[in-house]
C-alpha cells in the first residue's frame, strides 16, 4: 500500500531498534494475547493464545501445516481463480492440486461449488485452501456457506486450512466470520494462517501465525518443525503486536481512503475502458478487471509494455482467468487517474 506507516507501529520498531533488540524472536506470548483481544472485539472470535502459533509468513504457514496434515502425493482442494501462490505451496509441499472453480454467478458475486467441493473430497483430497476474504475477487464468504464446508470438511475427513490474511480489510456490513468461529465442526476440520502483514503494511517485516481452536488440531500441530516460530522476525512480531493492539484507528482512516478508491474506480473506469468489467470487491484493496472485450492474449503483458502500468496477470491465478487483470488500488486516487489514462491510451 501507498501509505505512511502507522505511528503505533513506527514507534514499537523505533524503540526496538534503539534498544539493539533485533535478535531471535522465537515464542512471543504477548502476540498471541493481542491478537486474540483484536479478534474478540472485531469478530466475536475468543482465540485461546496457547492455540497461537508464529511462522515468518503465511506462505511458509500454509506449507508447514500442509506437510503435517497430509501426505506427499495427496490432493489440495483450491477454488480457481485464486491466489496465485496456493499454487505453488501445494507444489513446494509435494503434493497434487484438486481445482473446484468458484461459480462466477455474474455482477460480481461468486459462489462456491458445493456440488463440485463433495465431489473432490470424497474422491479422496485430505485438505482444503480456502482463501477468505477471497483473492482475487474479493469475495468475503458469508457463515451459512462456511457451515456448509465444515460439514463436507468433517464427513470427508478434510482438513480445511484458511488463509484469512484479508479478514480486517471488509467494507461489508456484516462482519467478517472467521472458519473456526463457525461453529464445532469447523473448529474440528480447521487451521487459520493469517498476518498483519496486508492491512497494515507490513510484509517485509515476516511475521505470521498459526491458530487452532480444538484441542485435537492443535495436538496435530505439535508435529510443525521445532524452527517454525523462530523463523519469524522479531520485528514482524512486534509490529503486528502493535497493529492489534493499537493499529486501529490508522486502519480506519485506510479503509475510508480504499473504499473511496474502490467506488472512485468504479464510477471512472467505465469512462476510461467501457468495455471492462469490474465489481467492486467486498475486501481487500485489489481490484478484479475482466478485459475480454479488448482482445489481448495476455492484457497485463500488453499494458506493461505498452502502457507502462504494472497489473498481475489473470492468468496466474487460474486457468480461466487470462482475460483479467488484477489492480492495486492501495494508492493516490491521482495515481488510479494516470493508470486508467494510460491504459485507455493503448486500449481504446
Amino acid at each position: 500500500m501507498d501509505f505512511d506507516l502507522a505511528h503505533p507501529i513506527r514507534d514499537k520498531l523505533i524503540a526496538l531498534i534503539n534498544n539493539s533488540d533485533t535478535g531471535y524472536g522465537g515464542i512471543i506470548p504477548e502476540l498471541g494475547q493481542s491478537f486474540a483481544r483484536y479478534s474478540a472485539q472485531h469478530w466475536g472470535w475468543n482465540v485461546d493464545p496457547e492455540q497461537f502459533r508464529l511462522a515468518n509468513d503465511v506462505g511458509v504457514a500454509g506449507i508447514e501445516v500442509l506437510r503435517v496434515v497430509t501426505a506427499p502425493g495427496d490432493a489440495i482442494v483450491v477454488n480457481t481463480p485464486v491466489y496465485l501462490n496456493f499454487q505453488t505451496w501445494i507444489a513446494e509441499a509435494d503434493r497434487t492440486l484438486l481445482d473446484v472453480p468458484l461459480i462466477d454467478r455474474g455482477n460480481g458475486v461468486w459462489d462456491l461449488d458445493f456440488d463440485g467441493l463433495e465431489k473432490a473430497f470424497a474422491s479422496g483430497a485430505t485438505a482444503y485452501l480456502l482463501c477468505n476474504p477471497h483473492n482475487p475477487v474479493g469475495t468475503v464468504f458469508c457463515q451459512e456457506h462456511l457451515e456448509i464446508v465444515a460439514a463436507l470438511a468433517k464427513k470427508y475427513n478434510v482438513v480445511v486450512i484458511s488463509d484469512e490474511i484479508h479478514a480486517p480489510l471488509n467494507y461489508t456490513n456484516t462482519p467478517f466470520m472467521p472458519y473456526l468461529n463457525v461453529n464445532d465442526d469447523a473448529r474440528e476440520t480447521g487451521v487459520c494462517i493469517t498476518s498483519a502483514s496486508k492491512s497494515w503494511n507490513l510484509a517485509g517485516l515476516k511475521c505470521a501465525q498459526i491458530i487452532t481452536d480444538n484441542s485435537a488440531m492443535n495436538l496435530r500441530l505439535d508435529a510443525l518443525p521445532k524452527s517454525v516460530p523462530w523463523r519469524a522476525s522479531i520485528l514482524g512480531a512486534w509490529a503486528s503486536v502493535a497493529a492489534y493492539d493499537d493499529g486501529q484507528p490508522w486502519l480506519d482512516a485506510v479503509m475510508q481512503q480504499l473504499r473511496s478508491n474502490r467506488d472512485y474506480l468504479a464510477e471512472e473506469l467505465p469512462k476510461f475502458l467501457p468495455k471492462a468489467v469490474y465489481f467492486k470487491p467486498e475486501s481487500t484493496y485489489l481490484a478484479w478487471i475482466d478485459l475480454a472485450a479488448y482482445n489481448q492474449e495476455d492484457p497485463a503483458e500488453f499494458l506493461l509494455e505498452k502502457a507502462r502500468v504494472a497489473l498481475s496477470p489473470g492468468k496466474e491465478f487460474g486457468p480461466n482467468a487470462h482475460n483479467y487483470i488484477r489492480l492495486n488500488f492501495a494508492t493516490s486516487q491521482d495515481n488510479l487517474a494516470q493508470a486508467l489514462k494510460q491504459m485507455a491510451d493503448v486500449l481504446e
